[in-house]
């Protein structure tokens, strides 16, 4: 019922564009042609031509091409056309992992670090280019997924699983410009599967080690004028101890999660769309004190996350925009927290939006947009608090002879507490396509609002007069094509420089704070270079490999930033078998020195070497037979200081398909 009041302020909104969208005229048909070179085997992809955005084609009124990005400009657009540097993780590198959560498929990009504190269902965050873990916007089909009620607005990753998920995009650099507050390292954006053709049921079950099962069922389908995608799971195990046993721990910590997800979309009329995404989440940690077991200490999450997004194109496409709500709701209650913590944390955000594109000419585009986004929060013995951030933010897109692909925008924000910020991001593309070689940089700044809890007097350390966070960030790099396009290789240099960063001030003392609190002290620097490529090895199987090269300082004390290892590497070998009935993956992945947290003082962690193995095995057209070894070799290492992670362990499980 919460859910449904919330909802109520914004559907006149809603329904006022609904009605003045209809009468708009159709636009164009367009499609991309992707062949096979007979001799290799490999893709060698068409040069598609400039993709307006929103056209009644784009994804999601039609399923998404694997020629098209939609997170960099916050819309579809061309990759072949992109200077941003991004990643995609595609629905096929999803399912050949055989992984359960969207952690565990993170892992190997480029200029990201995972970082767990303990086994399934832990705490997880994630680091792009060096940058804090709050500083990366983690967003469902647009939904901004941060946490309103945590201590500094960051995601934790550790209950989000791969259920109904088409493709992750990991956007790296300073991307406010589109995205706002707490995109300075980064922005993640998981898009939800579209549904199409007749109706498909997709019946899954997995088990394996550590008592774990997962059971999962998918319904999809679609024509012209609908779509669905719909699917539930519940997954359960017996974990491990979340502290390393080197402490004396033995208690497992248990871990479960039940996940409903789905897309539903309306296009009555060729220029008009209704699209509709929701994620709920319940799941229950059992948690352990610092260093040392607790058998009686849970955490349990709700979540629920949804979106309702009208697009609607006139003058054959040339006009097009958007306009959408999204609302993400988060309820947290921790059975042991302490004498001195809170044991339960609601927070709500709420986000209204609108984006146009205009083809100026067949060569130029113009974006405009507005936001505005609401956020609250509340805990156990605290009152409600909430706070607002409105922006508008303009890009002009633009290219010459078919070589050189421009954007450049700007972007204002306002926060009704911490004051305002001027963001702007520059690309820059030139691409030789007789030579294969793509030049890309871009520059941009970035900025992270405090949290409310940062904010706030009622919470421990809180500050009033905090202001943003501030980042500036650039790179620089080549991508080549070689061997007729069977060889593709990026090498990438980036720098990032922090500013105004939020730390605790011992020295900032008041009578309610006589410990210190929250102050914008602390400035900081990372850099590095990015390497990655891909090389298909005869028509069965392909071989890709990154290796990331991470410099951080924190400048005030001359010390590296914690939990960031300046080398990472991974290597990933698909190879298909039996007519491509059966696929194996073999993934390496390499994490170097870092520095964290100890007891007493700051301690390194060493460096892990971890091997797992994948495969899959079509038996009918409708039974097909996967399973997987993770940490191949029983690896003891430690992610986070004390906390432990899972050795050698094995799942197996059925597909059917109806």
């Amino acid at each position: 019922m919460r859910f449904e009041l919330k909802l109520q302020p914004y559907v006149g909104c809603l329904l006022a564009v609904l009605l003045m969208s209809l009468p708009f005229a159709t636009a164009q048909d367009s499609s991309l042609d992707i062949e096979p070179d007979a001799e290799t085997q490999a893709p060698l992809v068409e040069i598609p031509e400039t993709v307006v955005p929103w056209r009644p084609e784009s994804f999601p009124t039609n399923p998404i091409s694997d020629e098209t990005l939609i997170t960099p400009s916050r819309s579809e657009t061309s990759a072949n056309e992109n200077a941003t540097a991004v990643t995609v993780i595609s629905s096929d590198q999803i399912e050949q992992s055989r992984q359960s959560s969207v952690l565990e498929v993170l892992r190997g990009t480029p200029g990201l670090d995972v970082v767990q504190a303990g086994g399934p269902g832990h705490q997880t965050s994630v680091f792009l280019r060096g940058a804090n873990s709050e500083h990366t916007k983690v967003l469902l089909d647009g939904i901004p997924l941060n946490d309103p009620s945590g201590p500094n607005r960051g995601f934790d990753f550790s209950t989000l699983s791969l259920d109904n998920i088409e493709r992750i995009e990991i956007v790296r650099g300073p991307q406010s410009l589109f995205y706002g507050s707490d995109a300075i390292g980064g922005v993640i954006n998981i898009i939800t599967r579209r549904g199409e053709g007749p109706l498909q049921v997709r019946v899954s079950g997995m088990g394996g080690s550590f008592g774990t099962h997962q059971e999962r069922v998918q319904l999809s389908g679609g024509d012209t004028n609908t779509y669905y995608s719909l699917g539930a799971s519940y997954f359960d195990t017996d974990g491990i101890s979340a502290i390393s046993s080197r402490f004396g721990a033995t208690e497992r910590d248990g871990y479960q999660n039940a996940t409903l997800s789905g897309r539903f979309g309306w296009t009555p009329a060729d220029a008009f769309n209704v699209d509709y995404v929701f994620r709920y989440t319940d799941a229950d940690s059992e948690v352990d004190g610092f260093l040392v077991d607790d058998p009686i200490r849970e955490n349990r999450l709700e979540q629920f996350f949804q979106n309702v997004e009208i697009r609607s194109a006139m003058m054959d496409g040339v006009v097009a925009q958007k306009v959408g709500f999204s609302l993400t709701d988060y309820s947290r209650l921790d059975t042991n927290p302490g004498i001195f913590a809170s044991a339960e944390f609601t927070g709500e955000s709420r986000q209204v939006y609108w984006q146009t594109n205009a083809l100026i000419t067949e060569h130029n585009t113009v974006t405009a947009g507005i936001d505005y986004l609401q956020e609250e929060a509340r805990s156990t013995g605290r009152p409600q608090e909430s706070q607002n951030l409105a922006g508008v933010y303009l890009q002009d897109s633009f290219s010459l002879i078919d070589r050189f692909f421009t954007t450049m925008g700007v972007r204002w924000d306002e926060h009704s507490i911490a004051g305002d910020a001027q963001t702007y991001r520059l690309t820059q593309l030139v691409r030789l396509d007789d030579t294969g070689t793509r030049i890309h940089s871009s520059i941009g700044r970035g900025f992270k609002a405090p949290a409310i809890a940062q904010r706030s007097i009622n919470f421990f350390g809180g500050n009033p007069l905090l202001r943003p966070e501030f980042s500036k960030g650039w790179d620089v790099g080549v991508q080549q094509d070689l061997l007729q396009g069977c060889l593709t290789t990026d090498v990438t240099y980036f720098r990032n420089d922090f500013d105004d960063l939020i730390i605790f001030d011992p020295t900032l003392t008041d009578p309610f704070n006589p410990f210190g609190k929250l102050n914008n002290v602390l400035s900081a620097r990372s850099s590095g270079v990015e390497m990655s490529g891909s090389i298909y090895v005869a028509s069965c199987t392909t071989v890709t490999a990154a290796y990331t090269f991470t410099d951080t300082v924190d400048l005030n004390a001359n010390q590296p930033l914690l939990r960031r290892p300046r080398n990472k590497a991974s290597v990933n070998i698909e190879h298909r078998c039996c007519d491509d009935l059966a696929t194996v993956n073999v993934y390496l992945l390499y994490i170097g020195n870092r520095r964290d947290f100890g007891t007493v003082d700051f301690v390194d962690l060493s460096d892990y070497v971890t091997a797992n193995v994948s495969a899959s095995l079509q038996l009918t057209d409708r039974w097909q037979a996967f399973g997987r070894i993770d940490n191949l070799t029983d690896t003891d290492y430690e992610e986070t200081f004390g906390f432990a992670t899972p050795g050698i362990s094995g799942y197996a499980g059925m597909n059917v398909i109806w």
